[in-house]
């Protein structure tokens, strides 16, 4: 379920609501648009019913995106979506619930008044009890994880106000009574709200030409229709995209955006698609061209359930062969890209497992694969529709329409 933002316009102050998942903000009143910066950083806060009081904030790690573990012969997946506490105190309930999905959080500025609790769990230890709580298996006893991967999550933390009264500790948004105050933690560390808590934006003015980056409210791959480029946010700042478009003679096509990635394996065999075809055991003929072909994953960059997302990138990486030379060419009827490149580098493991046929042989070489030197480029695919489903002209791999649909919420 996606967290609703009310947050001031960076530019004029507005008032502007956003969903957590937006990137490129529009401000209604002064209709300037800037680029949002996420990160693990992103602090929100639920607001409080009486701010005229000395609040205190508590710290809940909130986790949505896809879980895949590669364990014994099996890739499983979950959709997770949970907040857990991020203190080591008995006093407070381990998670918000649903609070965050149900009202309109702020973002945490310099001006907040009030001491924030420190966080005294280290965050990957919140998401392994996370992990462990959703229990992702049914099945209990000895099992081998051969892999494990975060791919298209959100990071944030949401504070929970309360205060002091009479020496008992109340919530402040239900005024409900917690416990007493003696209960706390004296060991507990507070400080105070810092700047570098605060969203941070960037102008959305090509860099190779000055002219207005364009692009949905989620994409994080903005398009210049001056000078037909793409951009990406790193570091602060935009980096242009390489991209290809396949051309496609019919004009229903729906272009979906890819991340070609290639990469070195140092050890393990894997340089060329033949090595591929050979390591994964697919019932395909590894002919000498394959053997000359450089292997490239082909990770889709936009979200969609976990199962369509490892069937969508395994039939794409697996019939590459059949994917002819793209075009610079401008994109037009595209989809946005909804999933960064750096989370798209996170699932080469995941996909290579799950097109693995020789599973008791190649899931224990898994710990020890280790890939280097990640380059990514952006393809856009030509997709047709046919009845409830989008088939890839080259491949003839399928994707449900209402995947697409779905994954605009995950």
């Amino acid at each position: 379920m996606d967290v609703t933002i009310e947050q001031s316009c960076p530019s004029c102050g507005a008032s502007i609501v956003l969903s957590e998942d937006d990137r490129l903000i529009a401000c209604a009143f002064c209709g300037v648009h800037n680029y949002r910066i996420a990160g693990a950083g992103s602090r929100y806060m639920l607001p409080a019913e009486d701010e005229g009081k000395q609040l205190i904030y508590v710290p809940y790690l909130r986790f949505k995106g896809s879980i895949f573990y590669v364990r014994d012969k099996e890739v499983q997946h979950k959709i997770v979506d949970t907040t857990r506490l991020g203190l080591e105190s008995t006093l407070f309930p381990a998670s918000l619930g649903l609070r965050p999905q149900a009202m309109r959080i702020r973002p945490v500025v310099s001006a907040t008044p009030g001491r924030f609790f420190l966080q005294s769990i280290p965050s990957n230890t919140v998401f392994a009890q996370a992990a462990m709580v959703i229990d992702l298996f049914q099945e209990r006893g000895d099992r081998h994880t051969y892999h494990q991967a975060f791919i298209g999550e959100t990071l944030s933390r949401i504070y929970q106000p309360c205060y002091m009264q009479d020496e008992q500790l109340h919530d402040a948004v239900t005024r409900r009574m917690v416990g007493h105050g003696a209960r706390l933690d004296t060991a507990l560390k507070t400080c105070s709200s810092k700047v570098a808590w605060e969203p941070r934006f960037i102008t959305t003015l090509c860099p190779g030409c000055g002219g207005l980056l364009d692009g949905e409210r989620d994409s994080m791959v903005l398009q210049c229709t001056n000078c037909q480029s793409l951009w990406q946010e790193q570091q602060q700042k935009f980096v242009p995209v390489p991209w290809q478009v396949m051309a496609s003679e019919d004009r229903r096509a729906r272009y979906l955006p890819f991340w070609r990635i290639s990469f070195s394996a140092p050890g393990s065999g894997l340089q060329s698609f033949g090595d591929y075809l050979r390591f994964t055991n697919q019932p395909l003929a590894a002919l000498e061209k394959y053997d000359r072909q450089p292997l490239a994953f082909w990770i889709p960059a936009f979200k969609i359930n976990p199962k369509a997302f490892l069937q969508l990138a395994g039939q794409l990486t697996v019939a590459q062969g059949r994917i002819p030379e793209g075009q610079n060419r401008p994109v037009s009827n595209g989809y946005p890209v909804t999933l960064e490149q750096a989370e798209a580098v996170q699932a080469l493991v995941t996909v290579l497992a799950y097109t693995t046929l020789s599973k008791e042989k190649r899931f224990p070489l898994l710990p020890k694969l280790s890939l280097e030197n990640c380059r990514a480029a952006l393809t856009y695919l030509p997709f047709v529709g046919q009845t409830h489903d989008l088939v890839q002209e080259h491949t003839r791999a399928a994707l449900q329409t209402a995947a697409l649909r779905y994954g605009r919420v995950l």
